[in-house]
Formats: structure tokens, sequence, C-alpha cells
């Protein structure tokens, strides 16, 4: 099981306890670290990847890079096909994550013929690409059928030329939907705001609260507590 972070070095503290949790729950999971850096001190086992010389975003060809999701290092997952070309499926998940119990069931997901399995967000408002749309904060992705359907270099022009406030999950759900390439996962595989809440959390994740990590406070404390 290949499980992906993609972080700014100076963020990778607050991703510790949603990789803790990680392992935890899946010991015999491979974390991958796409960061700025190929220097991380910590005590979490994972193979870092320094992507600080990547050729796909920059001050001069791109309009999202000062969005406030982590510039160039969060569009990557846009690239994680080609930057990861030895790995064919993994599961991504944003740092303010908490994972509850095994991913097995997650990682054995059947998306053959597909490039992501994720939850729609049911009580979201924005929906600019259809009736569906999809929160990558926790996704499982099929990089070889990516690969396979070259469809890497369109994501990347699209967040180079258009604004967008969603950024590469805008791009992941405007080229998916339109290709009819997501899998929809039961909430419990991204319970959030936006997705929904259920009584039985597999991943819980703290999207759109700044605050998640040290607030004692925030909705669902209880499983992050356990590993900050």
């Amino acid at each position: 099981m290949n499980i992906v972070y993609a972080l700014t070095s100076n963020f990778v503290k607050k991703a510790e306890p949603s990789m803790r949790s990680v392992l935890e729950h899946n010991p015999k999971a491979k974390i991958y670290l796409l960061t700025d850096t190929d220097k991380v001190e910590g005590e979490i086992p994972m193979t870092v990847i320094d992507v600080s010389g990547q050729d796909f975003f920059s001050p001069n060809n791109c309009c999202n890079l000062r969005n406030n999701f982590g510039g160039y290092i969060n569009l990557l997952k846009v690239a994680y096909s080609e930057l990861l070309p030895k790995l064919n499926k993994v599961i991504h998940l944003d740092a303010d994550t908490i994972v509850t119990e095994s991913l097995e069931p997650l990682w054995k997901t059947n998306i053959k013929g597909k490039w992501v399995a994720a939850v729609p967000e049911y009580k979201g408002k924005y929906h600019p690409f259809g009736e569906m749309y999809y929160n990558m904060g926790v996704a499982l992705l099929n990089l070889q059928q990516i690969r396979a359907d070259g469809i890497v270099q369109d994501m990347v022009e699209y967040l180079r030329t258009i604004k967008t406030p969603f950024v590469d999950q805008d791009a992941w759900n405007y080229y998916g939907i339109m290709h009819d390439k997501f899998v929809p996962l039961d909430i419990r595989w991204n319970e959030n705001f936006a997705t929904g809440y259920t009584d039985e959390p597999a991943i819980v994740h703290y999207c759109g609260r700044f605050d998640w990590y040290d607030n004692p406070k925030v909705f669902r404390h209880e499983y992050l507590e356990k590993y900050v």
C-alpha cells in the first residue's frame, strides 16, 4: 500500500499526526513525501522525494502559484504519475487527515479503467462541472491508467492558464468528470463538512479549518488528539 503526501517542508510537522495514524492501522504501508528538500527530520519512516527541481509549474508559466493551498507542491498532485514512475497506484492524503482503521478496503477499491476514487461533496455548494464534485483530500489514484490516457499535460496546462479557487481539485474534477474517470466512495473515507458526517469515519478530514492542528475544540478532535 502506497500513501503519498505533497507538502512544503515547513508543513511536514503538521502532517505527522496523519502519518502516525496511517501506520498505526496500516503498519506495512509505505509513505512517500513529495517536498521541497531531500532532508526531512523525524521518526516516521518515509521515502522523501525532492521535487524542488520540477518544471511543471513556475512563476513564469502558472497563474495559480499564489493560491493559499500550498503553491507548486500542492499543484503537483496532478503529476504524481510522472513524479512516481515506479508506482501504479497510490492513496493521496492531505496533511489534515486522521485515519481511524485499516485502509485495505480503500486500497482494494476497483478502479480499473478509471483515474480516481474519491468522495463526492454531497453537502458542498460548489459544483461547477455538473451534478457531482469530488473532494481530493483523500484519493485513490490509478497512476497506471493516468499514464496510459496521457492526461497529465492537459491538467498541468489547465492549472497554468486558468485561475481556479480549488487548484488541482478543480483540474481533477474538470477532466475526470468530463471523461467519466471517477469512482465515488462512501462518505466514511473522507468525512468533512462538504462530504457529510458519519458515525464511523474511516478517515476524518479537517479541511477548511486552518486551526485544526491547535484547536482542542475542533470537530472530531478526539481522533486528532491521539496522534499530536
